[in-house]
């Protein structure tokens, strides 16, 4: 059964978006009737414009530089035209189909609101085209985040214009003849339109919100790798007395994993276990402050101008710039990266017997020589978290002015929102690898392991064999546990621990 996904301009919310983020498309869309009046009140106000011969930024004047030239009414359809062929100059590998999808109903839900001055007919031709999955090929790179993501809009739309190419059974064909196979009129765009499709911050919020909802898996992932290699390790939990009811929720997690048995040790913990519950904390709060900044900006107006139906006017200002989406992103690409650090530091310890006093084996195999055990998944871990420092540099602290200097400072969201993508890409492997180290010195441990920790145990053995006498194809299972958090069955784990 298609999912059916109510749009008003207002409620969107990650959770709505969540299995097309996670890649099913069979999705479609409805407009609530409610919002129909101020769209047309808009597009009136559009109208009234146009015949006053009012000049007006992008509806009668060129763009950018070229602000201050009138366009004559009988070139203003063209105007819009040249607009998106002109601007959809992105170079590149493809985005996913979902993504774009993604960025197609953000857009809808953005033009519904009222304020964009389009015609109905173009709102239902774009809801159309979500609802037949006509879904444009957009390249990943060119856009700098200043009018918001303008080139990759403009290939967006260029798409449904039947130029370029539109997704089809698993591969790109021709626009226009993927526009007939769907019988879909390619879209012709008024006064306005051509601006109102590709000014907004669609494709930096469409990646931030697939970023934010692996997060929330891999957040959750941590906490529990973090009880259970705090267990192996043999963790003195006596720091933790203090926090049993707590609204912090990482430890918390650790003390419904663990129960009651737990035993003090005169042992020092590493840093990496025992400040590693307040960083989750900071780590986890950071994940749902960026979400609700995230579902404000997807319900907020993101164009220039803003059509004004009470002064019948267009007003300019900064509504499509990227400078909250690029920050965002690279906010939650240094609080990923501290994630994978304390993972990787934690890794060491299990794998490290030189440095640890709890009596695992070096490797964590019963056979060291023959058998290499988990020697190498932590350099995998150790190269993911290099990987991660660089991408972790801020791209919003950069800006390179663009049309003439007209926009003399950018956001550079675009790509804070790209290297999101790969960080938590890596962070999913990093966290399954300590998962996989944490059961294996579990295994080894010599101590009677809670209940809950059993559970967690048999639940990673159902997927990822031991390597106490034998090695293993680390890259396939490594996979495996990764797609286990990234799917969110690690997640549905926890949940039925009722540690979540």
């Amino acid at each position: 059964m298609k999912k059916v996904l109510m749009l008003d301009g207002v409620n969107l919310s990650i959770n709505d978006l969540k299995e097309i983020l996670q890649g099913n498309l069979d999705v479609v869309v409805e407009i609530q009737d409610h919002v129909k009046n101020h769209i047309l009140q808009s597009r009136n106000t559009v109208d009234m414009i146009v015949q006053k011969k009012i000049p007006i930024y992008g509806i009668s004047t060129g763009f950018g530089k070229f602000k201050e030239i009138y366009i004559p009414h009988q070139e203003m359809v063209d105007l819009q035209k040249n607009l998106i062929i002109s601007h959809a100059s992105c170079v590149g590998e493809p985005l996913k189909p979902h993504i774009v999808l993604v960025m197609m109903i953000l857009r809808l839900n953005c033009l519904i609101r009222g304020f964009s001055g389009v015609r109905m007919s173009l709102i239902e031709s774009l809801q159309q085209a979500i609802n037949k999955k006509i879904i444009p090929k957009v390249p990943c790179q060119g856009s700098v985040g200043a009018s918001g993501d303008l080139a990759p809009l403009s290939h967006l739309a260029l798409g449904l214009m039947g130029i370029g190419e539109i997704w089809n059974d698993g591969q790109y064909i021709a626009a226009d003849m993927a526009l007939k196979m769907h019988n879909f009129e390619p879209l012709e765009f008024m006064e306005k339109e051509g601006l109102a499709m590709n000014n907004g911050t669609q494709m930096m919020a469409a990646i931030n919100l697939e970023t934010l909802m692996r997060s929330q898996y891999v957040m959750n992932a941590a906490d529990l790798a973090l009880g259970l290699t705090s267990y192996a390790l043999q963790t003195n939990y006596h720091f933790l007395k203090n926090y049993s009811i707590s609204d912090n929720k990482s430890k918390n997690i650790v003390f419904n994993l663990i129960g009651e048995q737990w035993t003090d040790q005169i042992k020092t913990n590493p840093k990496s276990i025992q400040t590693a519950f307040t960083t989750h904390q900071i780590i986890r709060q950071s994940i749902q402050e960026n979400l609700r900044i995230l579902e404000r900006e997807i319900n907020s107006t993101s164009d220039n101008p803003i059509i004004d139906n009470e002064q019948q006017s267009a007003k300019s200002g900064g509504n499509f710039h990227g400078e909250y989406m690029g920050m965002l992103a690279d906010n939650m690409c240094i609080a990923l990266q501290r994630l994978c650090i304390f993972s990787e530091r934690r890794q060491e310890r299990l794998v490290n017997s030189e440095i640890g006093d709890c009596g695992l084996p070096m490797f964590l195999t019963a056979k060291g020589g023959l058998l290499n055990g988990y020697m190498i998944p932590q350099y995998t871990s150790a190269a993911l978290v290099s990987e991660n420092k660089v991408l972790s540099h801020p791209s919003c602290i950069d800006t390179v002015p663009t049309s003439a200097n007209i926009e003399d400072h950018v956001s550079m969201g675009a790509y804070s929102a790209r290297k999101g993508l790969q960080i938590i890409q890596n962070a999913e492997y990093i966290i399954a690898i300590e998962l996989m180290c944490a059961a294996q010195g579990l295994e080894f441990a010599k101590i009677q392991l809670p209940p809950k920790i059993q559970s967690c145990l048999k639940y990673i053995r159902s997927i990822i064999p031991d390597v106490k006498t034998q090695d293993i194809f680390m890259n396939q299972y490594i996979e495996i546990m990764a797609k286990n958090i990234r799917d969110g069955h690690i997640n549905h784990l926890m949940e039925e621990l009722q540690l979540l």
